[in-house]
């Protein structure tokens, strides 16, 4: 007995399929797109490996001189009455570059120049008394030495005088005593010895008068020798006092000259950059009137940076230059090496007087960049940057690997989840 549950033919029936087995088809071309997948892959996965990624920092510049650009300001207010300096004059020390008037007009005429009129007037008459009183001290030595002389002849002749009076003293006397004896004997007459005593009073009159001549002589030498000897004291003091004048009446000159017009010259040698104003301008005290390049300066970049960024900056940094006067898109880009930063940071009012920006917020700090190169190659030659030319600045604050800035997160994060 067959204890099969299907039968034999149905079992048969059962082995023979109407469709065929499952086939995957591949094209042709299957393995250069697999390649090619497989190099993209490969590639990124190098990039990321060796490629890496730069971080700047951008900021704004301007060009400025080494040793800084010299300011002519006007000192008081006034108009340019003159302007013998033009842009790209080349100009020595203490060349004049202009000339501001502050006259006023009144009803006198032009006030300080009347001023400087009587000013004029006034050294002129001190110099003629100094002149003057250098003639009349050479006259009065002179005269002087003279009378010294004289009265000196005359005391020497006095006092011969003197002795002369003073040996007929004697004789008168010898001749009185012999006269006196002559009586008693009887050989001279009263009348005689009288007259011989008249004599000799005589004698002695003429004697107290020479010995008072003496006497108002010497007095008169020793008054003019004195006068001799005090002469200079007197005429440099008088001297001193004129030239006291002479100077206070210059100063004055020199002030009203200040008041009523002042050249501006130039500080030091160099090249004018800029005339800001022309001639019959109205200028105010402290205005701009030119500016000058100091000879054969180098130029630098100055550029601020804020304290976000300044903590990744190093002298000997690169810096990658672009200035606003010489499009990078069609000159290319220059580059610098930071030079100097400073060492705090400055206020927005500093920061505004440096740069003239009045719109700064925030204190930010300075940086010197020097330049590799003072040109700029333009259009087969070589242009000279100028002072004052703004700039844009990249530094190059952090550079790793690709893959390094992917983990970034992940490695702040596990030091965040360690500590």
């Amino acid at each position: 007995m067959n204890n099969d549950l299907f039968r034999k033919e149905s079992l048969e029936a059962k082995k023979i399929k109407a469709l065929g087995s499952v086939a995957l088809y591949c094209p042709p071309f299957r393995w250069v797109i697999i390649t090619i997948i497989c190099l993209m892959v490969a590639i990124l996965i190098a990039f990321c490996i060796f490629g890496s990624y730069t971080k700047r920092e951008s900021a704004e510049g301007v060009l400025v001189p080494e040793n800084g650009m010299m300011t002519i300001t006007a000192m008081s207010a006034g108009t340019v009455i003159a302007l013998p300096a033009h842009e790209g004059d080349s100009l020595d020390k203490g060349s004049q570059i202009a000339t501001v008037s502050s006259e006023i007009s009144t009803r006198y005429g032009q006030t300080r120049e009347t001023i400087a009129t009587q000013l004029d007037l006034q050294k002129e008459g001190l110099n003629n008394q100094l002149n003057n009183l250098e003639k009349l001290n050479n006259e009065t030595l002179k005269s002087l030495h003279e009378k010294v002389s004289l009265l000196g002849q005359q005391s020497v002749e006095l006092d011969t005088i003197y002795r002369q009076r003073t040996q007929q003293i004697e004789l008168s006397k010898t001749q009185l005593d012999k006269m006196t004896a002559m009586r008693k004997e009887g050989y001279a007459s009263n009348t005689q010895v009288e007259q011989q005593q008249n004599d000799l009073l005589d004698a002695r009159v003429r004697l107290q008068d020479v010995a008072r001549q003496r006497i108002d002589v010497r007095q008169q030498l020793a008054q003019t020798q004195q006068q001799l000897r005090e002469q200079p004291i007197t005429f440099y003091q008088q001297k001193n006092d004129l030239q006291q004048k002479l100077s206070e009446i210059t100063q004055s000159m020199i002030e009203n000259e200040s008041r009523r017009s002042i050249e501006l010259r130039a500080p030091e040698k160099g090249v004018v950059s800029a005339v800001l104003v022309k001639q019959g301008q109205v200028v105010t005290a402290g205005q701009t009137l030119a500016m000058m390049l100091p000879d054969n300066a180098r130029l630098q970049a100055r550029i601020m940076l804020s304290s976000r960024a300044i903590g990744f900056i190093r002298p000997g940094q690169r810096v990658v230059l672009r200035y606003q006067s010489f499009p990078w898109q069609k000159f290319g880009q220059q580059y610098g090496t930071v030079m100097e930063i400073s060492k705090s940071a400055l206020s927005p009012q500093e920061v505004s007087t440096i740069t003239g920006n009045n719109q700064v917020k925030e204190s930010m700090y300075q940086v010197k960049v020097t330049l590799d190169k003072q040109t700029v190659q333009a259009y087969g030659k070589q242009s000279s940057l100028r002072p004052g030319s703004g700039l844009e600045a990249d530094f190059i604050v952090d550079k790793r690997r690709i893959y390094e800035w992917v983990l970034e997160p992940l490695n702040a994060l596990g030091k965040m989840t360690s500590l």
